[in-house]
């Protein structure tokens, strides 16, 4: 696994329990579960790749973390603790 800190709360859209997700195969998971609008938000859209390039060697888990974050506030499912 590749974890990142401090971890992003979501909303999960078919309970709609809070997710603590805590790293960046937790994100990908997560942002595979939202609904897909087309077009594809830009934030969400610039998301994937930054999280599968994580484990190609091309970005850090923070930066994973960073546009996983703006990702899930794009989608309305960021919540706070």
């Amino acid at each position: 696994m590749l974890w990142f800190w401090p971890p992003v709360n979501v909303k999960e859209l078919s309970t709609g329990h809070t997710v603590v997700v805590k790293s960046v195969e937790g994100a990908i998971e997560q942002m595979q579960t939202w609904p897909k609008k087309m077009p594809i938000p830009p934030k969400l859209k610039a998301a994937y790749p930054i999280c599968y390039g994580v484990m190609e060697g091309k970005h850090t888990v923070d930066e994973a973390r960073e546009a996983f974050d703006a990702a899930a506030r794009e989608a309305k499912v960021w919540r706070a603790e």
